[in-house]
């Protein structure tokens, strides 16, 4: 399935506050990838974690998010990264008040945290 198609999505939430469509992943055509779109109100986010065996790659698509990585903090917004490696503490906040909207990319098909 090399095209993947708006209504095709797999939607969720991964916490309060958060809606998210899995773009890429074992359901819809991923192999080793899975990209995830995510949108997050203001005040939304996801507690401290770890991803053991890989890394996670977070675009911020739309608005600005905190991002916490290792213990520094960073304000992004659209076109700024966080790259967190395998391993390493991190997290995204919503702090704004207006809407935001990030890509999560893992080089798997099964990405877990583990909150610490």
């Amino acid at each position: 399935m090399p095209f993947v198609m708006k209504g095709e999505v797999q939607s969720g939430a991964s916490t309060t506050g958060t809606q998210t469509d899995t773009l890429v992943g074992k359901d819809n055509g991923g192999q080793n990838l899975t990209v995830v779109s995510a949108a997050l109100v203001p005040g939304a986010g996801l507690a401290l974690h770890i991803h053991a065996g890989y890394e996670e790659a977070t675009l911020v698509v739309e608005g600005n998010i905190e991002a916490v990585l290792e213990g520094e903090t960073r304000t992004l917004g659209p076109g700024d990264l966080l790259l967190a490696p395998a391993g390493a503490t991190h997290t995204i906040t919503n702090q704004s008040e207006k809407p935001a909207r990030v890509l999560a990319i893992y080089p798997t098909t099964n990405p877990e945290r583990i909150f610490v």
